[in-house]
């Protein structure tokens, strides 16, 4: 399962891009291939993919906010060892006997050789350099200790760390969702049903491929629940979408270098089917700006809005006007929230229900 992650936080963005912790959208959402949930320690495989580098050595992820977790075994600080103490025998004044003394070497008489001197064995480092030595290593023992089980217990240390146990994350099961058929309260909602949205977007989009070849998107379903200060916020989403290949990316697969990807999304409540938002990504901007009408169009259509009060003209003029100036277009008029932008040669929109109507309607 993909999930879409802030760079900033590592948590979470939703359909919108936008990220709940850091309170702004996302313009370039890390992507996440997972095959567990949030609240789940990942498989034994994948922690030694994810958390070890090329040399071997374990990678503590990056996890803002929060600090290494407080050990709770029962391994005690390494004791300070002191140095063995060396005997040294005590000095005499009284010279050894004579008996002591080493035989010297036969020497014949009348002989020019010099005698030569036999060089015995001398330890190269003093006795004072031994016992510094020891002192140093018996000093940095403990230090030497901590080092040795922190490198030890990092694999512990990184399944509490990752994926965020303490986060506050709870995913949950669609059916399950869809049984309670509570709406999530992370979105704004549109009074409209998402999915026959959906379907007339994708009968226009059809008629009107402006040269895409249109690939529909599979339905897939992610709904979640998050704890903040403030309270619980959830988040169930229902997503359908065509994916449009031009003539470049007809030729690439998703893994080849220059493939873009380019869509139309309907994200939808999965327990009332009520419409969150219309999101595209489309480097054709007249097709995109094409598709964006027709949305507004059949929107305020199934909203049952006079056509004399249709916001449609000059939410389109204001998207032209900041296309022309090379400006991004955040407007509201309405119905609708609107946030446009250019990227990579890319035109990026999200309309969303305003916020200011689901206030006074007493929507959270």
């Amino acid at each position: 399962m993909k999930r879409k992650i802030c760079p900033v936080c590592d948590l979470p963005v939703n359909e919108a891009n936008f990220c709940v912790r850091c309170k702004k959208i996302v313009r370039r959402p890390v992507i996440w291939e997972m095959n567990y949930y949030l609240n789940e320690k990942p498989p034994a495989k994948e922690i030694a993919s994810i958390g070890s580098s090329s040399n071997g050595t374990a990678v503590q992820p990056k996890h803002p906010g929060s600090s290494q977790p407080a050990r709770t075994g029962s391994a005690q600080p390494a004791k300070t060892i002191q140095p063995a103490r060396t005997m040294i025998p005590p000095r005499t004044a009284t010279p050894p006997p004579v008996d002591a003394q080493p035989p010297r070497d036969y020497i014949p008489s009348g002989s020019s050789v010099p005698p030569q001197k036999k060089v015995g064995r001398r330890f190269p480092v003093s006795i004072a350099g031994i016992i510094t030595f020891l002192f140093i290593i018996a000093g940095s023992l403990p230090d030497i200790a901590k080092k040795a089980d922190r490198f030890l217990d990092k694999s512990n240390d990184y399944e509490v760390s990752y994926p965020f146990d303490d986060s506050g994350f709870k995913d949950l099961k669609e059916e399950d969702v869809k049984a309670a058929g509570i709406p999530c309260n992370g979105y704004n909602h549109f009074p409209v049903s998402g999915k026959e949205i959906m379907d007339s977007m994708g009968q226009y989009i059809n008629a009107n491929s402006y040269g895409f070849l249109l690939k529909p998107q599979a339905v897939y379903s992610d709904n979640y629940e998050m704890k903040t200060d403030s309270g619980s916020i959830s988040y169930y989403d229902t997503v359908e979408g065509y994916y449009l290949e031009d003539e470049v990316t007809s030729k690439l697969t998703s893994e080849d270098e220059g493939y873009v990807y380019q869509y139309v999304e309907i994200n939808y409540d999965t327990a009332t089917g009520e419409m969150h938002d219309y999101i595209s990504s489309i480097k054709d901007k007249e097709a995109s700006l094409a598709y964006l009408e027709q949305f507004l169009k059949t929107t305020e259509t199934a909203a049952q809005i006079p056509l004399e009060e249709s916001s449609v003209p000059v939410i389109m003029e204001q998207v032209r006007g900041g296309l022309e100036q090379g400006e991004e277009t955040i407007f509201t008029d309405g119905i609708f929230s609107l946030y446009v932008y250019e990227e990579d040669d890319t035109l990026q929109v999200t309309v969303s229900y305003n916020s200011l109507l689901s206030t006074e309607h007493g929507e959270t």
